[in-house]
């Protein structure tokens, strides 16, 4: 099959931002897991924010709150390597300071074919929802992103096709992934509850197709990939599914970041990264 989105070598640089939260060091964790089988290597970025830049401070406090949230950089990005190190797997760390998704894209633009991140950082209370920096990445990283959400491994993908170009772009690199960390797929399709009332034979064989050609484009593979046609509302339907298949990642696709429309609030895409409580593989479109 024709790569939609990369080459072969589809896990060769990870970034992983982290602040030091429970769900940052998920990632940590993560990405070592994923840099044994593929032997990727790791970026461990820590952004300073520039509070001052909103509030004003006096130069001697400036320079407190500067120094002191150096020093707790260090501390964070040590033990970020310390993990690694344990790991054995190739990695360092980088400090930025300024506006955090800002830099953290930024730096994403170096060559980098996935961000491991957690669904929020240190502040944050719900346990599965985005926080804002999350959320700013996954609007505007022009590589794929990997949210983690709990400590969890990489054996199961649910990944979802609707046929349309975001769809096969995130199946293809699915696929890729998969490969490279030993997955399984279950390829699924929902079908509005809508239409299957009015016409089930109309939604069952659209269903049928979509889910047909997704696997005639998956091609030779040693992976095990099955598929699942299910009606109802497609978001909650297919949350009910990861959470009852116990499955790791959910994998979905994003429009490409140059639409007006891109992350519509209560799209599919949005509504299960932000909802699931497992991991959320985005893989976005074309710009």
């Amino acid at each position: 099959m024709a790569s939609l989105l990369v080459e072969k070598d589809v896990l060769r640089k990870i970034l992983v931002p982290t602040d030091g939260s429970p769900l940052s060091v998920v990632a940590e964790e993560t990405a070592a897991s994923i840099a044994k089988k593929t032997g990727a290597s790791i970026t461990a970025l820590h952004v300073l924010p520039e509070l001052w830049s909103v509030y004003p401070l006096p130069k001697a406090v400036e320079n407190e709150v500067l120094e002191s949230g150096q020093q707790r950089s260090e501390i964070i990005l040590s033990s970020a390597q310390t993990l690694f190190d344990e790991e054995n797997v190739q990695a360092n760390t980088e400090t930025a300071s300024g506006d955090v998704a800002e830099k953290i894209l930024k730096f994403s633009k170096e060559g980098y074919d996935l961000i491991m991140m957690g669904a929020h950082g240190e502040n944050e209370t719900e346990p599965f929802a985005l926080g804002s920096v999350t959320r700013k990445v996954i609007m505007h990283a022009d590589c794929p992103i990997l949210i983690s959400k709990t400590v969890t491994g990489l054996a199961r993908m649910l990944v979802c096709v609707d046929g349309s170009q975001q769809s096969k772009r995130a199946l293809d690199y699915a696929l890729k992934f998969g490969e490279k960390v030993g997955s399984e797929l279950t390829l699924i399709n929902v079908q509005e509850h809508a239409l299957h009332k009015v016409s089930p034979k109309v939604a069952e064989e659209h269903g049928a197709r979509v889910l047909e050609s997704a696997l005639a484009n998956v091609g030779k593979t040693g992976l095990k990939v099955e598929r699942r046609l299910e009606m109802g509302v497609p978001s909650k339907t297919i949350l009910e599914v990861s959470k009852k298949g116990k499955y790791d990642v959910i994998v979905v696709g994003r429009r490409g970041t140059g639409t007006v429309e891109r992350f519509l609030l209560g799209s599919v895409s949005d509504s299960v990264t932000q909802k699931a409580e497992c991991s959320v593989l985005i893989v976005p479109g074309r710009k």
